[in-house]
């Protein structure tokens, strides 16, 4: 039975989807974490990282690429500022901690740059043609 797929050498997975669901697979279970008082950031946390996982698949699978990956880099950029506004520790006053410790916060900003960087070789390989 001969299969659909190019051989494996020549086959190499869609690397900007498979750095989404890396940070998607780091960071929803620390949205679980969240208090009922930042239970809104963590819904918009979550729902941030599925819309970016929902564009990765729609470039992978568009003609048409241009708008859809300038799409899911506004997205990124809602998600970093969530990810700021999830470890201010202004932001949830004197009295609690902030949702995401300092090391959460680092290592969810690191998965955040690597999509960014990724992101931007794509959208600048997309204008070179």
């Amino acid at each position: 039975m001969q299969s659909d797929m190019p051989p494996e050498s020549s086959y190499q997975p869609f690397r900007l989807k498979e750095k989404i669901g890396e940070m998607m697979r780091y960071g929803r279970p620390l949205t679980k974490g969240f208090s009922r008082r930042d239970r809104d950031l963590a819904d918009d946390l979550r729902a941030s990282m599925l819309k970016m996982y929902h564009l990765s698949v729609e470039l992978e699978k568009k003609y048409y690429r241009k708008t859809t990956a300038q799409e899911l880099d506004v997205e990124l950029e809602w998600l970093r500022n969530l990810v700021r506004m999830a470890a201010d520790k202004e932001l949830c006053g004197a009295k609690f901690a902030p949702p995401l410790s300092t090391h959460q916060y680092e290592t969810w900003a690191r998965y955040n740059a690597e999509i960014g960087r990724l992101l931007g070789k794509y959208i600048q390989s997309l204008s070179g043609k």
